[in-house]
């Protein structure tokens, strides 16, 4: 049985001029216990992502259909990263972006809205970075939920694994970027 997304995702890059309401939600946002031991909380990660000029830190927001721009509610964190340590994980680190520090806050894990969002980040990875060709990430071997959400995102399993540390191992996953959709008039 596959989730369904109540209402449309869209990533809100975080920068200097982001409203401190948005950005205090997104730093309140939490992966969860079962999460926990895969990212670090937004509260963590955001500080150096947002002080490195190679990152791009982004909120996932939902953003129901004829809402006003302050009815956005963040539900996830993720950051881009135009170097991360993609060295070890493509042979031309160039053609790629990192995917990293990625999550849904857990009152909202379940839903698809990872799949949704991880999709979303093809086009915002092309945006960011328009000559690369692929967005890359590492997920473990035992986030089954995660394996799963990727996948529905339209990203596969490299056969490359990274293991940085005593922890498991590491399936390295890549998807080709994607222009952003263009929304057709009167939509």
């Amino acid at each position: 049985m596959s989730a369904v997304v109540d209402a449309p995702v869209r990533l809100e890059p975080l920068t200097p001029a982001t409203d401190a309401r948005l950005l205090a939600a997104v730093l309140a946002l939490d992966p969860g216990p079962d999460q926990e031991r895969y990212c670090m909380p937004a509260s963590r990660t955001y500080p150096p992502a947002s002080a490195d000029p190679q990152r791009v830190p982004f909120a996932v927001v939902l953003a129901p259909r004829g809402a006003g721009p302050g009815a956005a509610t963040p539900v996830g964190f993720g950051v881009l990263d135009r170097r991360g340590h993609l060295e070890h994980l493509l042979d031309d680190p160039a053609r790629g972006l990192l995917l990293r520090a990625f999550y849904v806050d857990r009152a909202h894990q379940g839903r698809g809205y990872g799949a949704a969002a991880a999709r979303a980040a093809r086009g915002l990875a092309h945006a960011v970075e328009p000559a690369a060709q692929l967005l890359v990430l590492c997920v473990h071997t035992s986030n089954a939920a995660g394996l799963r959400a990727y996948g529905r995102a339209g990203f596969v399993d490299t056969g490359g694994r990274w293991q940085p540390s005593a922890a498991d191992p590491q399936v390295v996953m890549a998807a080709a970027l994607q222009p952003p959709a263009r929304r057709r008039p009167g939509r």
